[in-house]
């Protein structure tokens, strides 16, 4: 190290001690800590890096796994359309034979009126579901933003960047937890004109209900995330 040459070659002058050589061990001393400490703070950011990938690309697997099952679920919900047409169709063909009086008729419109509020009414209850989830997830995604900023006031733009993402979070926690009250809200007028509405088809020709599906339940409703 040129320091220590330096300080080495100074104890041969007339007059020195041994205060040269005290400072050039002190001075090798705290160069040889701070490598050391630079070394472990490389080595910790390294390793968080590391994570900060693996979480990214686990993020990445799930998008696209959620990506192909909103497909999926499209196709299957365009599918059940198909088969909900048909079925008004084949029940229409049915009447027509067997005559169908303006009691019957009128039935028959009911019961498609009760079919349709029924679904809005649980795709209501789905969406409200979901949009609860999003505000719980994104209010604690805001906290820990915010909490992350606080420690990094050394670096004021990456805490910059992080408070802004916070409020944007916030924010919009604010926003789906408005939809999800009323498409809960929704959901429950929309189910009880569909049940109204069944029972008066059911009034005028219980006999055709009969043959027919009865309406469909609930969708199953998935629990509450763990928010993390």
């Amino acid at each position: 190290m040129r320091i220590i040459t330096l300080f080495s070659r100074s104890e041969a002058c007339p007059g020195t001690g041994t205060f040269p050589r005290a400072l050039v061990l002190a001075l090798a001393i705290a160069l040889t800590g701070a490598s050391g400490l630079r070394a472990a703070e490389d080595a910790a950011a390294q390793k968080l890096l590391a994570e900060a990938r693996a979480k990214e690309m686990h993020a990445q697997e799930l998008r696209t796994a959620a990506a192909t099952t909103l497909q999926k679920a499209a196709d299957d919900q365009i599918e059940a359309g198909v088969e909900e047409r048909e079925a008004r169709i084949l029940a229409a063909r049915a009447l027509k034979l067997l005559g169908a009086d303006a009691k019957k008729q009128r039935a028959f419109n009911l019961r498609n009126e009760a079919r349709k509020l029924l679904l809005d009414a649980h795709g209501k209850v789905i969406e409200g579901r979901n949009a609860e989830q999003r505000a719980a997830q994104l209010t604690h995604d805001a906290d820990e933003l915010r909490k992350t900023a606080a420690q990094l006031k050394d670096q004021p733009t990456i805490a910059s960047t992080l408070e802004n993402e916070a409020k944007a979070q916030a924010t919009q926690a604010q926003s789906d937890e408005q939809i999800a009250n009323q498409d809960k809200a929704a959901a429950q007028v929309l189910e009880e004109r569909g049940k109204a509405a069944w029972m008066e088809a059911e009034k005028l020709d219980p006999e055709t209900q009969r043959q027919l599906a009865p309406i469909s339940p609930k969708p199953p409703v998935a629990a509450p995330r763990q928010v993390k």
